[in-house]
């Protein structure tokens, strides 16, 4: 059974704001806004009291500021899962999970859709993960995911997103660093037993025209994530690999991720997993005030920006404002009860380019 979002809600508020286990930051803020944040927060809704939330604190504090007291011990940190952002609108954000929110967060999330699916794992194949390491989340959950679903570790095509974005667009080496990329990824799949994938569409496009028709027959699964997918790809990667189930997911570092749950319009449909990651969809408009903006969702089938909200211990983000777009659809028969989103997209916004590369 899933628990009341407003119940899970102020179950997390109680943690980051106590006042000897709590969060700095939250404790900070509260202090600043001048009132008990516990007792004007009942619900979801009373959230546009707070206003938006600068994720630029995030790139100017260290992660203890966002963590409870009472995760501080050392026994606690040292099951903290760190990351940082890819950096796609200037420094990287940092953030951390505890092993119980990381895996309710990218992990758990993965699992509960393809037991949907009816997709069967063996240990006759491999995953390869073709994306970011380092501080990139994304890597230690193509890790996590291949061990729980094979049995074995992946084998792994490692890229830099923030090099790549530092590269001239139509440049020689932009055009390099990808042939180096996509080298790497043919010599292990022309000689291991690869059956499942994890990249980008942007690397599993020109990979697919490199691969012969019997190496893209041998592959049964494809996740993709990391940046849009639209149906028209989807439709063409389904010819291009036939024997392949697909699945996408859209999210990101700081909160985690909503996986595809059917189709509205032209636009694939992504529902938040749990209490634990709110979505909501605004009303965008050039030179409104972004905190009025929060209390006016938009109309089903109607685009707008999205806001994240991260309810967990290990993290607390609220109002945050997201560069993008999506289309807000209702709940529907097999996914969570309450809204998703559709045909989520980079956000045009005046003075503000965000390159997404190829992650």
């Amino acid at each position: 059974m899933i628990m009341d979002r407003d119940e899970w809600l102020r179950r997390i508020l109680a943690i980051h704001l106590h006042p000897e286990g709590g969060t700095p930051y939250w404790l900070e803020r509260q202090a600043q806004l001048g009132f008990s944040l516990r007792k004007r927060i009942c619900g979801l809704d009373d959230l546009p009291l707070l206003g938006p939330m600068s994720l630029e604190v995030l790139r100017e504090r260290p992660i203890e500021a966002f963590i409870p007291r009472s995760l501080h011990a050392l026994h606690e940190k040292h099951s903290l899962v760190t990351a940082q952002t890819g950096g796609a609108t200037g420094v990287p954000k940092t953030t951390a999970y505890s092993m119980a929110d990381f895996e309710s967060a990218f992990v758990n999330p993965f699992l509960d859709v393809v037991r949907r699916m009816g997709c069967l794992w063996s240990n006759q194949g491999l995953w390869l993960w073709i994306g970011p390491g380092g501080p990139h989340i994304i890597g230690k959950v193509a890790h996590r995911i291949a061990l729980l679903t094979t049995s074995s570790d992946p084998f792994s095509v490692d890229f830099d997103p923030r090099w790549f974005r530092r590269l001239s667009e139509h440049s020689m080496a932009r055009r390099r660093y990808l042939e180096h990329v996509l080298e790497q990824s043919m010599e292990l799949l022309d000689v291991q037993h690869i059956h499942h994938l994890f990249t980008t569409p942007a690397i599993l496009s020109p990979l697919a025209q490199r691969l012969s028709a019997t190496l893209r027959s041998r592959i049964t699964f494809i996740y993709l994530g990391g940046m849009r997918i639209t149906m028209r790809m989807l439709h063409e990667f389904r010819l291009q690999f036939p024997n392949a189930r697909f699945l996408s997911g859209y999210g990101n570092t700081l909160f985690g991720v909503c996986h595809q749950g059917g189709e509205a319009g032209e636009g694939l449909c992504y529902y938040p997993p749990s209490p634990q990651l709110v979505s909501r969809v605004v009303a965008w408009e050039v030179g409104v005030d972004a905190a009025a903006r929060l209390t006016r969702e938009v109309p089903y089938g109607s685009r707008g920006q999205v806001v994240m909200h991260r309810l967990q211990e290990s993290g607390l983000l609220l109002n945050v404002m997201e560069q993008d777009s999506a289309i807000r659809v209702p709940p529907q028969p097999g996914m969570p009860p309450w809204d998703g989103l559709a045909d989520p997209g980079r956000l045009e916004q005046p003075h503000l380019t965000v390159e997404d590369g190829i992650y």
